[in-house]
């Protein structure tokens, strides 16, 4: 079976364009995942299994697709916050390090069982038992695939910057938020969609397209970087807060 995954891994840092089909020997690798964050009651009966390895304070992360890492002596951890996949999944995850320095991260569902509830927001984490090249930054492939074969596999090209340690965040895929934000009742708030024909947000927020046409998000308005929700992840760029990346 670990042969079949070292396999699996291989072949997606060829298909993916890691520039070889090898990759560096891995000291093993711990992987954890969140419940659909849509699914309130799932979310809270997998806390306990949730580890987010590197975000320590969510706060300020609302509508945002984050990446994270720490890098240690032989290791590295990463985060992947909010990005988006199919319901229902049982997720597993592995990586490697392929020959160029690319990082491939592979998570799949092996089962297959999927629901039918549309696209899902998750939380992937990561501990490879691995060196990264530290002091400049490393390309990290993720490569998502609910089920080979059956359902279409995701492909996100992201990146690890010089520093030890920092966090990367654009704006989440907007239909995994407009779900969320329904089932939640989260809409209208700072970094999610506005709602409404009127396209409303909460007190104080600006109901923005500036992302993307027809994907208005509610976001915080400033004159400086210091009045945005948090400075390491957004900027104040034309009057709105929005995500340094």
């Amino acid at each position: 079976m670990r042969r079949f995954r070292v396999f699996a891994v291989l072949l997606a840092a060829w298909l993916f364009g890691c520039g070889s089909d090898s990759a560096a020997p891995m000291g093993g690798s711990d992987f954890s995942t969140s419940a659909c964050k849509k699914d309130k009651k799932a979310s809270s009966a997998l806390a306990h299994i949730r580890a987010l390895k590197v975000i320590q304070d969510e706060g300020g992360l609302a509508g945002l697709r984050c990446v994270a890492w720490r890098r240690l002596a032989n290791e590295v951890k990463i985060d992947l916050y909010n990005f988006d996949s199919a319901c229902g999944a049982q997720w597993t995850g592995d990586g490697a390090v392929a020959s160029d320095g690319t990082l491939v991260l592979d998570i799949s569902n092996p089962s297959c069982r999927l629901a039918a509830c549309g696209v899902c927001l998750y939380d992937w984490s990561f501990d490879l038992r691995t060196s990264v090249a530290s002091g400049a930054s490393v390309p990290v492939t993720v490569a998502v695939d609910p089920c080979e074969g059956t359902v279409a596999s995701s492909t996100w090209s992201e990146v690890i910057g010089n520093e030890d340690q920092g966090i990367h965040c654009v704006f989440a895929e907007y239909t995994a938020l407009i779900l969320q934000a329904d089932a939640t009742g989260t809409g209208g708030t700072a970094g999610m969609p506005c709602i409404g024909a009127a396209e409303a947000c909460a007190e104080g927020l600006v109901c923005d397209n500036g992302a993307a046409a027809n994907q208005p998000l509610c976001l915080v308005p400033c004159t400086t970087d210091a009045d945005c929700p948090r400075t390491d992840v957004w900027s104040c760029q034309s009057g709105l807060c929005r995500p340094r990346a």
